[in-house]
């Protein structure tokens, strides 16, 4: 008998009054100062390891965004475990892979829209090769013509030590590396940052997730963003 492994509940923050709204608000605009001053457009969200948040913190940033009215495009790119569609609670017939893997698909098909400023797109079916898939494909001209439909796209993508996601970094203007505090040590953090920078990939900032100031608080996000 196979075990199936429960799957971690991921939720949209909906209360706009509170300690975690008000750090994504701080996350955002930070995000946008720095976009503002570079040209920034298409952000990358990684990760040291796996399970650190990152899925639920790039789908919540991009949500905050596009409430200051910006039009925003949030991309599921971690194609080989997916997640966005789930916290979005969308379907997953056609997106990001089906994309790239036949031109036959229209550009804008796997887009679902959320509400006026935010659209979310899912990864698709899950490809044999996500790396191979991502090297030889549209996606870079994929991306240049949302550029001229919205103010950002948002890519999650999986943690940086797998190929795929260092292939996507080059696609995009800046990456964000997320982090789970308490859990990924000073040693992981230094070697990911490394690796960024041996991949001239452009980090735009580093957010600590799961910081707790007061035992009567809950969890939520601390923002470091590097100018």
């Amino acid at each position: 008998m196979v075990i199936q492994k429960k799957a971690k509940q991921r939720t949209l923050i909906t209360n706009e009054k509170g300690t975690i709204p008000e750090q994504f608000r701080n996350i955002r605009a930070s995000i946008q100062y720095v976009a503002d001053k570079k040209k920034i457009k298409t952000i990358m969200a990684t990760s040291c390891r796996q399970g650190e948040g990152k899925s639920s913190l790039i789908a919540n940033l991009a949500m905050f965004m596009s409430k200051s009215g910006k039009r925003v495009l949030l991309i599921d790119g971690d194609l080989r475990l997916p997640t966005i569609h789930r916290i979005f609670k969308l379907k997953n017939y056609v997106g990001l892979s089906d994309l790239l893997k036949d031109d036959q698909f229209h550009r804008y098909e796997g887009i679902q829209k959320i509400d006026d400023y935010l659209d979310v797109m899912a990864s698709g079916a899950s490809p044999y090769n996500p790396s191979e898939l991502l090297s030889d494909s549209l996606l870079p001209e994929i991306l240049k013509e949302y550029e001229t439909v919205y103010d950002f796209i948002f890519i999650d993508a999986p943690p940086i030590g797998l190929s795929d996601t260092i292939i996507t970094a080059n696609y995009c203007d800046a990456t964000i590396l997320v982090l789970e505090n308490g859990k990924t040590t000073k040693t992981q953090l230094k070697e990911c940052i490394e690796k960024c920078k041996m991949q001239n990939i452009d980090v735009l900032g580093i957010i600590r997730n799961k910081v707790k100031r007061r035992r009567h608080e809950s969890s939520y996000y601390y923002d470091y963003v590097k100018k």
